[in-house]
C-alpha cells in the first residue's frame, strides 16, 4: 500500500521541483540563462511622457489707424514749403487740396508736393463761390479746368475734390452730376480752426486738432483733418487790423503748431495716409 501511494507523489514532487527552476517563457522569445543575461544588459527605455501642446507665438496686430492731414487752399510760394519741410522732418504724408489759379503761380511747388509723395485733391479752379455755385454745370467747368492743370503738371487725373465751404455748399443737382462724371467728394471731420477772422493761436490750432481726434476715435472714425497752407498772398501788403494780417497770423500758427499735432498724432499710434479714391467718407 505504501508502495502504490508513493509513486504518484514522488512524481508530483520532481514535477513541482522542475517548474520552481525553469521560468515561463514566450513563445518565440530565448529561455534559460542566456535570455535572462541579454535581458539584464539592455538598458531601461526613458519613458515618453505626454506634454500639452504649446500655444503658438502669434501677437495679435491691431489693426492700422490712419489718419489723413489735408491742406487747403494752395499751393502758395511760402507756406506750402514750410509745410512740406516739416512733413518731410518727421516722415509723414499729407494730402494738398489745390486750387488751380495757384497751380499757375507756383506749378514747382505742385510737383514738389508729388515727387514727395504728397497726394492731391482738386479744390476747382477758381475758389470763387459765386461762380462755381450758379449751377451745376458751372461747378463742373470749375472743377475740370483745375483738374486739367493738375493734369498739365503731373500727369494725374485726380478724381478725388474737395467743395469750397464744404459738401453742405452743394445742392442734390451739382452733386448728382459731379457723381455721375466720376468725380468723389471729399469732407472732413476735424478742424483746426485756422479760419479764424480774428486770428487764431498756435495753441488754439493744436487744441481743435486734438479735441477733433479723439472725439473721432469715440465714433471709430478716421480722422480727416482740415488745415490750410493758403492761397497766394503778397506777405507784404499785411498791416496791423487788416483782414490780411490776421490771414497770415494763421498761416504763421498752422506752421508753429503743425510739429506738435504730428507728435501728437504718432503718440497715438496713427498711420498717416494718402487722400485717394478709397479714403473712408468723413461721416
Amino acid at each position: 500500500m505504501l508502495y502504490k501511494c508513493s509513486i504518484p507523489m514522488l512524481i508530483g514532487l520532481i514535477l513541482l521541483a522542475n517548474c520552481t527552476k525553469t521560468p515561463l517563457v514566450a513563445i518565440g522569445s530565448q529561455t534559460g540563462n542566456s535570455a535572462r543575461a541579454e535581458a539584464s544588459s539592455q538598458p531601461l527605455a526613458p519613458v515618453q511622457v505626454p506634454t500639452d501642446p504649446q500655444p503658438a507665438d502669434i501677437s495679435p496686430t491691431e489693426p492700422a489707424k490712419y489718419v489723413f492731414f489735408t491742406f487747403d487752399d494752395g499751393p502758395n510760394s511760402h507756406y506750402t514749403g514750410i509745410i512740406l519741410d516739416i512733413l518731410k522732418k518727421y516722415g509723414v504724408k499729407a494730402s494738398f487740396c489745390v486750387i488751380g489759379n495757384n497751380i499757375e503761380k507756383n506749378p514747382e511747388v505742385l510737383k514738389r508736393i508729388v515727387n514727395e509723395g504728397h497726394g492731391v485733391v482738386n479744390h476747382t479752379y477758381s475758389h470763387d463761390y459765386d461762380k462755381i455755385y450758379a449751377s451745376p454745370g458751372a461747378f463742373l467747368e470749375d472743377l475740370q479746368k483745375c483738374n486739367q492743370a493738375i493734369a498739365s503738371l503731373t500727369g494725374k487725373n485726380v478724381r478725388v475734390y474737395r467743395a469750397p465751404g464744404g459738401d453742405p455748399k452743394l445742392n442734390k443737382e451739382t452733386y448728382a452730376l459731379l457723381s455721375k462724371k466720376g468725380y468723389i467728394s471729399l469732407g472732413w471731420n476735424v478742424t483746426s480752426g485756422d479760419t479764424d477772422p480774428n486770428g487764431a493761436t498756435p495753441e488754439q490750432v493744436y487744441g481743435n486738432v486734438a479735441n477733433g481726434v479723439v472725439k473721432m476715435e469715440k465714433m471709430n472714425k478716421a480722422p480727416i483733418i482740415l488745415m490750410h497752407d493758403g492761397t497766394e498772398i503778397n506777405l507784404s501788403l499785411s498791416s496791423p487790423g487788416t483782414a490780411t494780417l490776421n490771414y497770415i497770423k494763421n498761416r504763421e500758427s498752422d506752421v508753429a503748431a503743425l510739429p506738435k499735432i504730428i507728435e501728437f498724432l504718432q503718440a497715438k499710434g496713427y498711420t498717416f495716409a494718402v487722400v485717394d479714391e478709397k479714403t473712408p467718407p468723413a461721416w
